[in-house]
Order: structure tokens, then C-alpha cells, then sequence
């Protein structure tokens, strides 16, 4: 399924990555001093994407040299399929002599990147310009994201979160309402149990350490702590939710193995009658001709958190910094967000900007996927990431094909995570 392109949408569904920046990368980067004087005349950019959202970049490019004589825009689009390898690729570039001014950052990489000095603290460079006055039109939990120690390192371009989308034709085929706003998990295990059988299931679960999320945020719980530093994966309320994820698939049986299925083509065919998703699966359904979904918020047990993810544009210490900042405004600007929005993988940072998915569901799941920043907690990114991602997601399928209880997992889990983090 990943046809050679990258983006984040297709890291996230299937889990791929570690952090940007992670492992050999990230060793290699801190010996790189990148002692070359910045170009004053050339902007050098690493940018991940696909290629339709490549297209758009490169026209934001085009507009950005056509008002500035001389100035030429190097739009360096890295063809990967997992952060780690999208990292190996900037560490070989730096290395080399050639180190970019412009980096396309996702949020995984961020805290890392900024303990590796990679990327320059923005609020010196922003000022009161025109990007920060496109800042204050973000949601603040997406500023947030990519501001560590109270500094702003990235500009955000593009997000993603999660939700439960329902099967509207399951459910009025069987006379059942939709859940209510405030449903609970409670609530969740009846409504599945009532759809399973006959080969069909309750829910189809996502795999990926990014769409477990909001299992553990609806219980309180996030598997590391609020300074990003230290592992929570034995906290009690992380091992409670990680218990009830385990009891969907292999006591209650609503959810089939969720290591080795496409949830996303099933929930379309009829056999899920909810599925968590974000904006990723809805182009494939459209294509499918499939409309019969509407997303609603995650159910909760504490609260009704849910997860969100995304990139930014930094800016590296070797830039100019001015040329940089002034190529952000054109990244960030209406234009260039209303084209990103259109290709139909990535939520926009602007409320105002909704493009049209194709279907009335689409649109009105795209409009409530924007209204999630509002009670949404980050994907959690410490600077071992790559460890926590790893280690997290080695023992939670161990546990939910039935290898290892939920305590004695999360126990081993977080006792290797520590190890490999002191």
C-alpha cells in the first residue's frame, strides 16, 4: 500500500517509524558541525511527502522565488517509508556538507531535533509578522505540539487525530441510534457486542502506536511523563486501558487480531461496525463509493481525550534565518494549506479552510475531525521516541494475541524501556 510515497497518513495506519532523527541518524548528526556559511540566494528545503502534495509544494516554491529576484528554492522531497529512514537521509545530507534550511518536521521528531540543535528557536525570527499572525489562527494545541521549554520550533502545515466512525448503514439497518455525544467505554462494549456475529464484528481496531492513543487518553493515562522523560507505561491507568484493548479482541471477541487486517477496506464492506480512524481512510472510500460512515467522538472511561498528530516547518540555526521565515508565510499561507487540504489525507491548521471530500459524510466528517484540537492531547514524543514506539508496540501485540497478560507485559515493557533510555 505504500506505492513508494510517504506521508504520515500511511506511516500511522500501518505503524511504521521510529523517530525522526532516531538511532545511527541521530549519532551522526551530533558530530556534524555544518560549518558552511549560509547561501543568502538559495534556500535548501528536505520535505517529505507524496507526489501530488510534492506538486503543490513545488508551486508554493515557484510563488515564493517570482517575488523575490535571485532567490532560488531547493524543494528536496525525500521518496521513504519510515521516519527512521527519512531521518538516515537528512543525516547523510548534513553530513555532506549540504545542510538544509528549511526542515518539514513532523512532531514524532521534534523534541529530538531540538535536543540535537537542528532546529532554531522561532519566536525571535516570527516576530509580529505575517506568520505569527497565521499562528493565531492554528489551534494552540497544535502551537503547542511543537513548542518545547516554552519555545515555538516549528510552524505547523498539516494534522491528523482520532475518531470512531460508524457504519450508518449497520446501524439503521438494526434500528440503533448512534451513540450518544457522551458515550462511555461501557457503552462502546455493548454496541460492539451487539454487532458481532454472523461474520461480522463491532469493531475493526487500528494498529499503530499513534492510533492506540486514544485508548489510554480517555482513561487519563499516556505512557510517558508530562516532561517527556521519564516511562508511564506501568502506571495503573495505562494498564487498565491496555487491559481493556486486550479484553475487545481476546475476552469479549468484538474485534478480530488487529495486527494483520486492513480495518479501513472492511469497515466499508460491512464487516465493522465501527472502526478509529482520521481523515486518511476517507479518499479510499469515496473511490469505493462507500458513504455510509459518520465520525464520532472516542468513548470515554475518564474523559473524552483524544490523539493528535502532524508536521511543521523549522528552521535550521545555519539558515537565513529572514529568507527561511519568509518561505513559512508562503508554506503556511492560505493558498498552500487550501491546495494540501484538497489532496484529502491531511486535516488543515485553518478552521475557515474546508475543502470538499467528495460526499456529504466526507464533509461533515472532515468538519468534526477540525472541531478534535479542541480536546486532543499529542502523540507522545519524548526524545527516545524510537525506543518508546518500539518497545511499546513489541509487548502490546504480545499481549493482545494473548502472549502475555496486560500487567506482566506492560511490566517487561517498561522495564526495557528504562534500560534503554538511561
Amino acid at each position: 500500500m505504500m506505492q513508494g510515497e510517504f506521508s504520515r497518513r500511511s506511516l500511522l495506519r500501518f505503524g511504521l517509524g521510529a523517530a525522526v532523527l532516531g538511532g545511527p541518524a541521530a549519532a551522526m548528526l551530533s558530530g556534524c558541525g555544518g560549518d558552511d556559511a549560509s547561501d543568502s540566494s538559495r534556500l535548501r528545503v528536505y520535505n517529505w511527502g507524496s507526489a501530488e502534495e510534492g506538486k503543490v509544494y513545488d508551486q508554493a516554491f515557484d510563488r515564493f522565488e517570482a517575488a523575490r529576484s535571485g532567490i532560488t528554492a531547493e524543494n528536496n522531497i525525500t521518496p521513504v517509508t519510515s521516519w527512521a529512514d527519512y531521518a538516515d537521509k537528512l543525516a547523510v545530507q548534513i553530513a555532506g556538507g549540504s545542510p538544509p534550511d528549511l526542515i518539514n518536521m513532523a512532531v514524532e521528531g521534534t523534541r529530538l531535533a531540538v535536543d540535537k540543535k537542528l532546529l532554531m528557536p522561532l519566536g525571535p525570527v516570527l516576530g509580529e509578522g505575517e506568520v505569527a499572525g497565521l499562528l493565531e489562527k492554528m489551534p494552540a494545541s497544535l502551537r503547542e505540539a511543537f513548542t518545547v521549554d516554552g519555545e515555538l520550533y516549528a510552524v505547523p502545515n498539516g494534522w491528523q487525530t482520532m475518531v470512531i466512525y460508524c457504519n450508518t448503514k449497520m446501524f439503521a439497518d438494526q434500528g440503533i441510534p448512534l451513540p450518544s455525544p457522551d458515550w462511555t467505554w461501557d457503552d462502546f462494549l455493548a454496541l460492539a457486542k451487539r454487532f458481532t456475529g454472523g461474520g461480522t464484528f463491532g469493531f475493526g481496531m487500528p494498529w499503530g502506536f499513534f492510533q492506540l492513543h486514544p485508548w489510554w487518553l480517555t482513561n487519563g493515562a499516556y505512557p510517558v511523563s508530562d516532561d517527556y522523560r521519564e516511562s508511564r507505561l506501568t502506571d495503573p491507568a495505562f494498564v487498565e486501558a491496555v487491559t481493556f484493548v486486550h479484553d475487545l479482541v481476546r475476552v469479549h471477541k468484538v474485534s478480530p487480531d488487529p495486527t494483520s487486517v486492513d480495518v479501513y477496506a472492511q469497515f466499508a464492506a460491512g464487516k465493522f461496525a465501527m472502526i478509529g480512524a482520521g481523515r486518511w481512510p476517507i479518499p479510499t472510500w469515496k473511490q469505493a463509493n462507500f458513504a455510509d460512515f459518520a465520525a464520532v467522538r472516542w468513548p470515554k472511561k475518564v474523559a473524552h481525550t483524544t490523539v493528535f498528530g502532524g508536521a511543521g516547518w523549522g528552521i535550521s540555526p545555519k539558515a537565513d534565518a529572514s529568507l527561511a521565515a519568509a518561505a513559512i508565510g508562503e508554506l503556511v499561507g492560505t493558498t498552500t494549506i487550501t491546495e494540501i487540504a484538497a489532496i484529502g489525507q491531511q486535516i488543515p491548521v485553518y478552521a475557515d479552510v474546508l475543502p470538499d471530500s467528495g460526499s456529504p459524510a466526507g464533509n461533515e466528517a472532515l468538519k468534526y475531525l477540525l472541531s478534535m484540537a479542541e480536546d486532543s492531547r499529542p502523540v507522545a514524543a519524548p526524545v527516545f521516541f524510537n525506543d518508546l514506539e518500539r518497545i511499546t508496540m513489541r509487548y502490546l501485540e504480545r499481549i493482545v494475541i494473548g502472549e502475555v497478560s496486560p500487567a506482566d507485559g506492560l511490566k517487561q515493557a517498561d522495564a526495557e524501556l528504562r534500560t534503554a533510555i538511561r
